[in-house]
C-alpha cells in the first residue's frame, strides 16, 4: 500500500470528521433549545426548530454518503486510516455526542408527549363546558312553581 495515499486519506477523514464534530456539536445546542422550548411553552418558536432539526437530518445523510463514498473507493487503504489515533479519537467523540443528542431527542419526544396528552385533555374539557353551555343556553324556558302556583 502507499503510505502518502494512507496519510492523505487520514488527513482527509480527519478533516471532515472534525466538521462533523463540530456540526454534532451544533446539533447538540439546537436539541437543547428544543428542549426548553417545549418546556417552556414557547411556542412561536418551535416550528422554526422543527424545521431547522428536518435540515440537520438531511445534513446526517450528506455526511454518511460523503464518509461511505471514500470507504467505497479504496476500502483496504481506508481501513488502515481509520485506525490513526486522531481518526479514532474524533469518532470516540462523535460516538459520544450522538449518544448525547438521542438522549436529548429521548427527552424533547416525552416533554412533547406530555404536553399533546396535556392539551388533548383541556380540548375534551373544552368541549365539554361546551356543551354544558348548550345544555344550558338552549333549554326552553320552563314553567316556574312560586308558592305552588303557576
Amino acid at each position: 500500500m502507499d503510505t502518502n495515499a494512507i496519510t492523505q486519506l487520514e488527513k482527509q477523514l480527519i478533516l471532515i470528521l472534525k466538521k462533523e464534530y463540530s456540526f454534532y456539536q451544533s446539533l447538540y445546542i439546537l436539541l437543547d433549545k428544543q428542549r426548553d422550548v417545549i418546556k417552556f411553552d414557547k411556542d412561536e418558536n418551535l416550528l422554526d426548530l422543527y424545521a431547522e432539526i428536518e435540515r440537520c437530518q438531511r445534513r446526517i445523510n450528506e455526511s454518511e454518503a460523503r464518509v461511505e463514498s471514500i470507504r467505497k473507493k479504496n476500502p483496504q487503504i481506508f481501513r488502515v486510516a481509520a485506525v490513526h489515533p486522531e481518526v479514532k479519537k474524533l469518532i470516540n467523540s462523535i460516538v459520544t455526542l450522538i449518544k448525547k443528542n438521542i438522549k436529548l431527542v429521548s427527552e424533547n419526544e416525552e416533554y412533547a408527549h406530555d404536553r399533546h396528552e396535556r392539551i388533548k385533555m383541556e380540548l375534551e374539557e373544552l368541549r365539554n363546558s361546551r356543551k354544558i353551555l348548550q345544555y344550558l343556553g338552549d333549554a326552553e324556558p320552563s314553567p316556574h312553581f312560586v308558592d305552588g302556583k303557576q
